[in-house]
């Protein structure tokens, strides 16, 4: 009976200490933010993550970029949101977010001028599920 109560009683205490996704979501952001950012996406370093943040009331992963794209170049709204959803299906540490209905927010800036927004996406679960 001491045993099952000894067990019990640190079952307890580590479920208690858990986390919820949503505050391990933030914590992952900002450790990546901290540890990584900014970081260059691809060889050609013609991207930059320059910050992850995750915004607890509208459950969204929200990733900042830099884009080293010339005046007068025009991006393919539809081919970039498909190669982002490819993405976001094919990286297994997104997994537990998309099974939690998080959105992912891309925001791209131009490099040469960060205030100019050249894309602000969001995908949600309906996206894809």
């Amino acid at each position: 009976m001491k045993k099952i109560l000894v067990l019990a009683a640190a079952l307890a205490m580590m479920t208690a200490c858990q986390e919820s996704m949503e505050k391990r979501a933030e914590r992952d952001a900002r450790e990546l933010t901290e540890k990584k950012c900014p970081m260059p996406i691809g060889d050609e370093g013609r991207v930059i993550l320059e910050r992850v943040e995750f915004d607890i009331p509208s459950l969204t992963w929200k990733e900042d970029m830099l884009l080293d794209l010339s005046e007068g170049s025009e991006l393919n709204y539809t081919e970039i949101k498909q190669v982002l959803l490819n993405e976001l299906k094919n990286t297994p540490s997104y997994k537990p977010y998309m099974t939690n209905g998080f959105n992912f927010q891309y925001i791209y800036c131009r490099m040469s001028n960060p205030k100019d927004t050249l894309i602000n996406l969001t995908l949600t679960k309906a996206d894809y599920q």
